[in-house]
């Protein structure tokens, strides 16, 4: 792909003013962390106080996904047209006023808003990566192991911090998120202006056939275990979701269109194309499991034959925890793409994840034992994270960082989407006295760990060839 513009590096920039913008964005990033992280205890209990049943509780969650999938492709495409620093400004805005009524007054609309104002925090990295990239691209793999550190912790502190602040209205809960919702506001403005604006229209055609196809299709995944999948609602958003999905590859893929919503063409650097299907495959394996994961912590052994009866509070704890060994490899990432090699930091991170879930087959009846588990389920977690993420504007030119960016929290998205369907139905079909059967969570464990394995096969395939970008 040949660069239609190159924004410069910033000049004189010291080792200093980088680590400084560094240290900013990884508070930016924590309202990112906190926002994902304190809902999961929040809506479950707010029930009884919005007078709502179960199904809106979730309506409200898919309302959620929906948002991350349509949101991530636009605000990273806005990025390299318009701005890293000014489309980051209006997305912390966005957020940040979400916040702010939610936590001032709740009630069902304001949270159902809310929760989509909320998504914006998904274009945060994209632009922060271009911002870093363009600034001191030598840095580059530093900074991403800095944010996604940040985010790990701050998803698992969050919802601690929700939990114990709610503990007698939930409600209470939303305002954990708004001093980190000022502090974020206010480092938007140390942000250099890095970079030049390609100022390239977006073509209005794909962009919307992208979003309405995003979705038809995480409607129909979402939706689909309760629908049925045979339902002619599931059909329909499907199908029409994958069509216009379509549509839109074979538009933005097209060499001889002018204006495109994403340039496509990109995955035909092996680079992008292998990143892209490891982080799809991940995404699958782990971010989908969090739900079953409080299932098992939370059951009952004398109902269920297996679980640890442990309260929700308790189940926050060790969630908490847990983000620590993920933040610890994150840091750690950068360092190993260096000493060991992109190829087998990828092929590890999915090895590493794999052997997680078997050793939660074998040693399921012991605590400890599933939380050896678990600990190596969330030292992949970290590591898969920073290596795709830092990975995936490598070999793309400059004023393409956060686009190229977009695509692969894309491919997390979808890959989490598909996991959480396939999970969902995995589960539908084995439940047992209204629990999941101890076959189901085995069945469960096996796909994943499957799933796993696919993202470090796909990993052994990045070429060994190193970028030209400098490593820090």
């Amino acid at each position: 792909m040949e660069s239609k513009t190159a924004p410069p590096a910033t000049a004189g920039t010291t080792r200093s003013t980088i680590m400084g913008m560094i240290l900013a964005m990884a508070l930016i990033e924590s309202l990112s962390g906190v926002t994902q992280g304190y809902l999961n205890p929040i809506l479950p209990a707010l029930g009884p106080v919005f007078e709502i049943d179960d199904p809106t509780i979730n309506g409200i969650f898919l309302i959620s996904n929906v948002s991350f999938a349509v949101l991530t492709p636009i605000i990273s495409r806005l990025g390299d047209s318009y701005g890293y620093r000014m489309v980051l400004r209006w997305s912390i805005g966005v957020v940040a006023v979400g916040v702010l009524q939610m936590a001032l007054w709740p009630s069902l609309w304001t949270v159902t808003l809310g929760v989509v104002m909320l998504t914006c925090v998904v274009g945060f990295i994209p632009l922060m990566m271009g911002i870093l990239r363009v600034s001191s691209p030598a840095h580059t793999r530093t900074g991403v192991s800095v944010l996604i550190g940040m985010l790990m912790i701050m998803v698992g502190a969050g919802g601690l911090l929700a939990g114990i602040v709610g503990v007698t209205d939930p409600t209470l809960g939303f305002w954990v998120a708004v001093p980190f919702a000022v502090a974020a506001v206010a480092c938007s403005f140390v942000m250099p202006d890095a970079g030049i604006p390609t100022r390239e229209g977006i073509a209005l055609a794909p962009l919307l056939a992208c979003s309405l196809g995003l979705i038809g299709f995480v409607v129909a995944l979402s939706m689909a275990p309760e629908w049925g999948w045979l339902d002619g609602r599931t059909l329909v958003a499907g199908v029409v979701g994958l069509a216009l999905l379509a549509y839109w590859a074979k538009r933005d893929s097209s060499a001889t269109e002018g204006r495109r919503f994403m340039d496509l063409r990109m995955l035909a650097n092996p680079r992008i194309r292998i990143v892209s299907l490891a982080t799809f495959f991940f995404g699958f394996a782990s971010i989908s499991y969090f739900g079953t994961n409080g299932i098992f912590l939370h059951a009952n052994p004398d109902k269920t034959g297996y679980g640890f009866a442990l309260s929700p509070v308790m189940i926050a704890i060790v969630l908490a925890l847990a983000s620590v060994l993920s933040l610890v490899s994150s840091l750690l990432t950068a360092k190993a793409m260096r000493k060991f090699g992109e190829r087998a930091t990828l092929v590890f991170a999915g090895v590493l994840l794999a052997a997680g879930f078997l050793v939660m087959v074998a040693a399921h009846d012991s605590l400890a034992g599933y939380f050896a588990g678990f600990a190596m389920f969330n030292l992949s977690l970290g590591m898969y994270q920073a290596g795709t993420r830092a990975l995936s504007v490598e070999g793309v030119p400059l004023e393409e960082t956060s686009t190229a960016a977009g695509l692969n929290e894309l491919a997390l998205s979808v890959g989490i989407a598909v996991g959480a369907a396939v999970v969902k139905l995995v589960s539908s079909a084995s439940v047992e006295s209204g629990h999941i059967s101890e076959a189901g969570v085995f069945l469960i464990w096996g796909t994943l760990a499957t799933a796993a394995l696919v993202a470090a096969a796909a990993g052994a395939r990045y070429p060994k060839r190193q970028t030209t970008e400098a490593r820090a």
